[in-house]
């Protein structure tokens, strides 16, 4: 009966390590411009992910390496969602017709202002007869 505990609390430490490893690597992702970067990315979550269930192993924790697989797992999985098609993936993005379009162009011409999305100019003050309050 022990068994079947053990292999539950396993399985939820895993799950819950792909879900945070994703968001994690989708926040890496955000911060890669250049299929290098990615690159660098990917091998960084490779060696922390296996230096630490190394680390987690040796310590005799074997429930706790499930959580960093799981890390590992969902961090090279978000990095793939969050910057595109690059490697194995792209033979099979481009079958589903997946786009890279932030690596196609760049996010502004150079010399271009950026566009005013907000004003932050004072209007003045509102004169309609609702705010006047009877003045």
């Amino acid at each position: 009966m022990g068994y079947v505990s053990i292999f539950i609390v396993s399985l939820l430490l895993a799950i819950i390590g792909i879900v945070i490893g994703f968001r994690i690597g989708q926040e890496l992702a955000a911060h890669c411009s250049t299929k290098r970067e990615y690159w660098i990315a990917n091998a960084i979550c490779y060696v922390v992910g296996i230096v630490a269930s190394a680390f987690i192993w040796a310590f005799g924790l074997v429930v706790l390496v499930f959580a960093t697989i799981g890390l590992l797992g969902g961090a090279i999985a978000g990095l793939k969602f969050g910057f595109g098609s690059e490697g194995p993936w792209k033979k099979v993005d481009k079958w589903m017709g997946v786009k890279n379009r932030h690596l196609e162009k760049e996010p502004r011409p150079k010399g271009e202002e950026e566009p005013e999305l907000m004003s932050v100019a004072d209007p003045g003050p509102v004169r309609d007869r609702k705010t006047r309050r009877g003045k």
